[in-house]
């Protein structure tokens, strides 16, 4: 079973007797710890006193390093943390993490650029491709779209998947076949 990861940064100030004040971020919290990033070499096993912005001192030790990601166990156990998580969560979604799709199609700009949007109440209006893989397209639209919405790329249906400037980027409902997509395609 995986835990939930909660993606957060707050500025960290640690250190221990042995070791001068050494700056951190947070990265994320979990049910197996926080997970910070310093370019201090630090040990697992390691005990620290970590001063979180927003969460307070700490008592922690390193359970894991990897290159400039180290986690840390919160001294009082499982229990403590699950306090925390609140204040972690909390913080979290004021920062307004959205986790982005990990892109596992290659992306194209196809020739046919102009496609016919469609909305579930049969209104269409003209958007501009500006690239597309076999899970989504990226687009600029004058229209404005619910983050959720179901629309119609030409013949495929996707769901609007995140806003930038002038345009939209949906996931299609039915991913394509990656052989399918290709500069002359049409949508």
């Amino acid at each position: 079973m995986t835990s939930q990861r909660h993606m957060v940064v707050l500025p960290a100030l640690c250190w221990n007797i042995r070791r001068p004040d050494f700056y951190a971020v947070t990265a994320d919290v979990t049910a197996e710890g926080i997970r910070l990033r310093s370019s201090a070499r630090l040990a697992a096993g390691e005990d620290l006193t970590c001063s979180i912005r927003h969460i307070g001192q700490l008592e922690v030790r390193i359970t894991e390093v990897s290159g400039q990601d180290f986690v840390v166990w919160v001294r009082g156990g499982r229990a403590t943390l699950n306090g925390l998580a609140r204040q972690f969560v909390t913080l979290a979604r004021a920062q307004n993490f959205s986790l982005e799709p990990i892109r596992g199609h290659r992306r194209i700009v196809p020739a046919q650029k102009t496609a016919v949007i469609t909305l579930e109440s049969g209104v269409t209006f003209p958007g501009h491709v500006l690239n597309v893989s076999a899970s989504g397209i990226a687009l600029l639209v004058d229209q404005a779209l619910e983050l959720g919405e179901t629309i119609w790329v030409g013949s495929r249906a996707a769901r609007v998947a995140r806003h930038f400037e002038h345009g939209i980027g949906a996931a299609f409902l039915e991913p394509l076949e990656p052989d399918a997509v290709h500069a002359a395609m049409t949508l």
